[in-house]
């Protein structure tokens, strides 16, 4: 997709940006929109129990969530 829109990025190689999403695929967990990070309390997911969680995100080579928690 980066390259469709001629974006940099889209690969894991040195001297490129890390973009990066770490999922525990074993993680359960409850979806409760009190946590969310966006002002928006709509969600049809609301009180869900899912497996798989996404436990870092990384943009630009910097941390930016960690743990479910921002780290900016």
């Amino acid at each position: 997709p980066a390259r469709i829109f001629n974006i940099t990025g889209g690969s894991l190689a040195v001297g490129m940006p890390a973009d990066i999403a770490i999922i525990d695929m074993n993680k359960q967990w409850t979806v409760e929109v009190e946590k969310f990070a966006s002002k928006a309390r709509n969600c049809p997911f609301h009180g869900w129990n899912l497996t798989g969680q996404v436990i870092t995100t990384i943009v630009g080579g910097k941390i930016i969530v960690e743990n479910g928690t921002m780290a900016c």
